[in-house]
């Protein structure tokens, strides 16, 4: 791409799928300029919370598998090119009964895919990995590519390596407001107006100010992580803990080995997470019923923690209705991709949205992507 032909992009939101979208969209020889109203990394959105979880093998189905073994892929290439480590192979486990709905998802994701993996009893979990309290009719099913990462670290990797290649950032800048013209789509931001050739819509929790949906399709909530000590710290650590999913009748969590030399993370899924109408309303302050059932499932569950926790946070991350990614370019205007409502699952494979995305902003398509993340399944809901 010559610099007369060049592209101007504008990528909105710089959470861990915007700076992903600007590294591949860079690469590939745009003109990347990204808006994000706070700076990036941050602790506001859903690229917060100290640690993230990769796996591969995918309870939501084996139809993601190709993506998540490309995001491997593309995650080391990035640490290689940054010269730094955001993920972290450890392994993983999905524990809980073999009959639980998603422990059975996994065990059938695994042999759907073909991916090498173990299912363990209890007794050899009590043997293999003690940390972990299972009930005598339990098991752990052992994902040896899993891994945890470093969200902040991976964002500002992301963000430096577009930056490298040419992308330019413009942090605590909102956008305000997107305008479809006919030779241009243009933002408005409170430093004025700029015009662009395509524009992504990368924006989290707070997608519907700009991209029109109603809370019934797509729902900022309110995640809340504990940080329990471990008395054993060096049991819990990635080298000897693999991160996990529970499901149990009194507690279910994702759980991630100590990176702070202290505690081990919790994230409880069991405790319902909070609707928000904005990303605004977030509460910093966690009620103490909260704290105190999240306490009850770690003493029955983690025999090596203290179940008082020593730290406490909260983020905010954008779900939609189907719990699948809204991903693509709109009808109403195919210059706007989105690469929104990620659910919880963007993280781990936000390499693949920003080629995705970037193959999209080439041709308005992408092998890669898949049917269900169609950005125009809810146009009906969009205002």
């Amino acid at each position: 791409m010559t610099t007369a032909e060049k592209q101007k992009i504008a990528v909105i939101g710089a959470g861990i799928i915007g700076t992903m979208s600007a590294w591949q969209l860079a690469k590939r020889g745009f003109d990347v300029t990204v808006f994000e109203q706070w700076n990036s990394p941050n602790d506001r959105g859903a690229s917060a919370g100290e640690s993230r979880i990769f796996r591969t093998i995918y309870k939501e189905g084996p139809q993601y598998v190709p993506i998540l073994k490309k995001s491997r892929d593309m995650w080391q290439e990035l640490e290689h090119n940054q010269s730094s480590q955001v993920l972290q192979m450890c392994g993983g486990l999905m524990v809980g009964h073999p009959d639980q709905a998603d422990v059975a998802a996994v065990i059938s994701c695994a042999q759907a895919a073909d991916l090498d993996h173990r299912v363990l009893n209890a007794t050899e979990m009590s043997a293999e990995f003690p940390q972990y309290r299972l009930d005598d009719d339990e098991v752990g099913v052992f994902d040896p590519a899993s891994g945890v990462f470093r969200p902040e670290a991976a964002v500002l990797s992301a963000r430096k390596e577009a930056e490298r290649l040419g992308a330019v950032f413009h942090p605590y800048t909102r956008a305000l407001n997107i305008r479809s013209h006919s030779t241009a789509v243009m933002i408005d931001t409170q430093n004025g107006a700029q015009a662009f050739d395509k524009v992504v819509v990368s924006t989290g929790p707070w997608a519907n100010e700009l991209t029109g949906f109603d809370h019934k399709v797509l729902t900022p909530q309110r995640l809340v992580a504990l940080w329990f000590p471990a008395r054993d710290v060096p049991l819990h650590a990635p080298e000897n803990m693999p991160v996990s999913i529970r499901r149990h009748a009194e507690g279910g969590f994702s759980c991630f080995p100590t990176l702070d030399g202290l505690s081990v993370k919790i994230l409880p899924h069991h405790l319902a997470w909070t609707e928000l109408d904005t990303v605004e309303d977030l509460p910093r302050f966690i009620e103490p019923d909260f704290v105190r059932a999240a306490e009850h499932a770690v003493a029955r569950l983690m025999p090596g923690l203290e179940p008082i926790p020593i730290r406490v946070s909260t983020w905010t991350e954008g779900f939609t209705v189907d719990e699948t990614p809204i991903l693509g370019p709109i009808d109403a205007d195919p210059r706007i991709i989105l690469a929104v409502g990620m659910s919880g699952q963007g993280f781990k494979f936000s390499p693949m949205m920003g080629s995705i995305v970037t193959d999209m902003v080439e041709s308005g398509r992408s092998a890669d992507t898949l049917a269900a993340m169609d950005a125009n399944r809810f146009e009906g809901s969009r205002s």
